[in-house]
C-alpha cells in the first residue's frame, strides 16, 4: 500500500511538472536555461538604455 502510495505521488508530481513546462515555460527556453545551468554556454546579459535629454 505504500509503495503504491508513493509511485502515484511520484507520477502525479511527475505529470504536474512536465504540464507546467508546456503550459508556461516551454521546452525551448527550458532547454536553454538547463544548458547554462550546467555550464555549456554563458546567459546574454541584457542591458536596457534610457536616453537622458
Amino acid at each position: 500500500m505504500k509503495r503504491k502510495v508513493l509511485l502515484g505521488a511520484i507520477l502525479w508530481t511527475l505529470l504536474i511538472t512536465l504540464g507546467h513546462v508546456q503550459l508556461n515555460v516551454g521546452w525551448a527556453r527550458l532547454a536553454d536555461e538547463m544548458r547554462i545551468l550546467v555550464g555549456g554556454e554563458r546567459q546574454e546579459l541584457v542591458v536596457g538604455f534610457l536616453p537622458v535629454t
